[in-house]
């Protein structure tokens, strides 16, 4: 694209430089730009993207956006002067990439929990159907069988833009991209064509960057007045009967789910073991049977937001039923692991109290032995969540191991302390292990039969946040050796 094309298409206050600059991607990260590209320098934080300026000209970048051209660089290559360069960026990889989102369907799926498990029930139903789809969220990009790794559970906007490009190009139709408040406030999601919005709940979480929940779901709001045919709301949760009522006073089109209150998608009589949850399903006045293969009343919510984004999408209700019916669970949510030792071991990413709880109420359906949980909390972010989630976990659990989870820069052996107070209220049995890959090893080694264990929290994510580091981790291959160890040690 001709840089004269792309600026009558944006607002900017002025352009510096040459009038035939070809521009074929872009990008906020000056490590990434080379030739043909538009080095986006953005204000953030804790870091502003100015003082990378010659970092990307280095590489070779083409045109450089920014709200203050360095003195040192006037007149010394092509820059565009915005006002907003976040804002801008948007918009520009949008009209750079071709508007991708145009050319597929894209659903975006929002809350505090579930939105992972929401966009691959999603996945697996399209795979039912012989239709292409792609995500990008908590777990990565999927573009066909490959998979990108990301940082941030929503990408920049230059990102997903590129990466919605991508799946164009490999002829996907549908898309599930998970949208965080982050990313709604920082205009991730901006210029993103959006057909169908999913909201599947909200609890206390990120409070360090809105400060309040009011804010928190402002926040989330916004994606609803984005879609282009539909929401899907879950009126279970009290946000979502709030945000439900208010978008139809507002004329937005919502649909509501719920299992415990009226809606429009409707589950009752549910009925659970460990190989999944059975229930009556209501579609707008219809009457059907559907199983989904994870336990529990959060799989059949969630199971519920991606009937209904599917729905309204056109698709065969009879066809996407009987795709969750097949749809065999989401790796690291809810995943059980396989084992010779007469015990369930569960590998889950609940880190808010309210995600440990739906989690330990679903146990709580089946255990027959203990009940055993190992997790953590994260450093320098929601301190208020750590006593309530020891609460819980004294509340539901014979023994809670308490460790590391992203400290960052906290001690982890303070972290687990707070923890534990909660703990304590319920006169729960807590032990601390602040090596997490022991702590795992303590609470497979210690099983007794029909016990089950919950390792919670981290789940697929592939780090530990330590200090400046983030450090290589995997809590699926930890556990598997740790299950083959003891198992090997007990001669099975």
């Amino acid at each position: 694209m001709n840089i004269r094309n792309l600026l009558k298409e944006i607002e900017y206050i002025s352009y510096d430089g040459s009038e035939n600059v070809e521009i074929a991607g872009i990008t906020n990260d000056s490590r990434r730009a080379g030739k043909n590209d538009l080095f986006v320098a953005i204000k953030g934080f804790t870091d502003d993207g100015h003082k990378y300026i010659s970092s990307a000209l280095k590489n070779g970048a083409s045109v450089i956006m920014c709200e203050e051209i360095p003195e040192e660089f006037k007149g010394k290559s092509n820059f565009i002067l915005v006002k907003s360069s976040r804002e801008i960026m948007a918009k520009a990889a949008n009209i750079i990439y071709n508007k991708p989102s145009e050319t597929m369907s894209v659903v975006g799926v929002t809350g505090t929990n579930g939105k992972t498990s929401t966009t691959y029930l999603l996945k697996g139903i399209y795979d039912y159907l012989s239709e292409k789809s792609g995500i990008i969220g908590t777990m990565g990009v999927l573009i066909d069988s490959k998979k990108i790794k990301i940082d941030n559970t929503t990408p920049e906007a230059s990102d997903i833009q590129r990466y919605l490009k991508m799946m164009k190009e490999k002829d996907i139709s549908h898309c599930f991209l998970e949208v965080s408040s982050h990313a709604l406030e920082l205009n991730r999601v901006d210029n993103v064509q959006i057909d169908v919005g999913i909201f599947t709940n909200l609890t206390r979480d990120h409070l360090d960057f809105h400060d309040t929940m009011e804010n928190y779901y402002l926040a989330k709001k916004k994606l609803f007045h984005l879609t282009k045919i539909n929401n899907i709301i879950n009126v279970d949760d009290p946000y979502g009967q709030r945000l439900y009522r208010e978008l139809k006073e507002e004329g937005v089109k919502a649909i509501s789910i719920g299992v415990e209150n009226p809606a429009d998608i409707k589950a009752s009589n549910l009925e659970t073991t460990m190989k999944g949850t059975s229930f009556d399903l209501n579609i707008l006045g219809v009457e059907k049977k559907a199983h989904v293969n994870t336990p529990g009343t959060f799989s059949v919510l969630n199971s519920l937001g991606a009937l209904g984004a599917a729905y309204v999408l056109g698709a065969n209700t009879d066809h996407v039923i009987a795709a969750l019916g097949e749809i065999k669970g989401v790796t690291g949510r809810f995943e059980i692991l396989p084992n010779k030792l007469d015990c369930t071991i569960i590998l889950d990413f609940a880190h808010t109290p309210d995600g440990l709880q739906k989690v330990m109420e679903t146990i709580n359906e089946f255990a027959e032995g203990r009940k055993i949980v190992m997790f953590g909390a994260g450093g320098e972010r929601d301190l208020s969540r750590r006593a309530p989630m020891g609460e819980i976990a004294g509340k539901y659990c014979d023994l809670s191991i308490l460790t590391s989870d992203n400290p960052r820069f906290e001690d982890p052996y303070e972290i687990c302390m707070e923890i534990a107070k909660g703990v304590e209220k319920y006169k729960g049995k807590y032990k601390i292990i602040i090596e997490r890959d022991q702590a795992i090893y303590y609470a497979i080694d210690n099983c007794k039969s029909k016990d089950v264990i919950l390792l919670a929290g981290k789940s697929t994510e592939p780090f530990q946040d330590m200090g400046i580091e983030k450090v290589p981790y995997d809590e699926t291959m930890i556990a598997k050796q740790a299950i083959k160890d003891v198992e090997k040690k007990r001669g099975l």
